[in-house]
């Protein structure tokens, strides 16, 4: 638990938010924690992306389980093809989409659309969401 505790203070010494001393971590998931860790994710954005993942059209190119489908890739790492891994790599590439030219190896058929392209779009404060689900997938 210390060492937990520890490794949350020194993630997070470059953050934004302050205090005097590191209080210790209650008990939870290694993806939690560590997406916790990371500035500005908790959570309720977790599940909020979790729950908007397999609702929105993120499921029908990543698949159920993210482990990827004939059109995206998998999000489970440690590799990535459009993202170097961190939070706010994935929540750019949500924003941005992926056109269809920049899909290198072409193993993957449509482009990525950004905020989830379609009908209703997802907001800045969803693409957050979604971000921080994907990345706590990678990050366990």
């Amino acid at each position: 638990m210390l060492i937990a505790a520890t490794a949350i203070a020194a993630c997070s010494s470059g953050s934004a938010t302050t205090s005097s001393a590191p209080t210790p971590a209650p008990a939870q998931s290694g993806a939690t924690m560590t997406a916790k860790a990371t500035s500005g994710v908790t959570t309720a954005m977790i599940t909020e992306g979790d729950s908007l993942f397999h609702k929105a059209s993120c499921v029908r190119c990543h698949g159920a389980d993210a482990k990827g489908a004939q059109n995206g890739p998998s999000l489970m790492g440690p590799t990535f093809m459009h993202v170097n891994g961190t939070y706010d790599d994935f929540v750019r590439l949500i924003m941005s989409g992926v056109p269809a030219d920049s899909i290198k190896d072409k193993s993957h058929r449509f482009a990525m659309r950004p905020k989830g392209g379609g009908q209703t779009p997802l907001t800045d404060d969803q693409v957050k969401a979604v971000a921080a689900y994907v990345y706590s997938l990678s990050h366990k």
